[in-house]
């Protein structure tokens, strides 16, 4: 069976068609080259600001490995508040300012 290719629309033939991908994606890697260069220690001192004052004496950012920020929060209840419901907002509260892929709850 023969292949067809399809020529670009107002292709002239003279000019190579294609692109680099940093022309296409430069304002999204500009974004994830500033996300990635943040160290822990700024994701640390955020989470207060990001969990709220009244939540931030119960709760602890202790490690962020592999893109998954752990917190250490001071009861079960706490726990099971956190990572049952507000879990998304959270983590979506965080994606806005660093290079997170996931956040995990631990009682200690």
């Amino acid at each position: 069976m023969k292949s067809i290719r399809r020529t670009p629309r107002n292709y002239d033939g003279i000019e190579n068609p294609s692109k680099q991908l940093s022309d296409l994606l430069g304002e999204g890697l500009k974004a994830i080259r500033e996300k990635a260069g943040q160290s822990s220690e700024e994701i640390f001192s955020a989470w207060p600001q990001i969990i709220g004052e009244q939540m931030a004496p119960l709760t602890e950012a202790v490690s962020f490995d592999d893109g998954i920020l752990t917190v250490k929060v001071k009861s079960s209840t706490l726990y099971s508040l956190l990572s049952q419901h507000e879990r998304p907002r959270l983590l979506k509260r965080l994606q806005e300012k660093f290079s997170i892929r996931g956040l995990k709850f631990r009682v200690g």
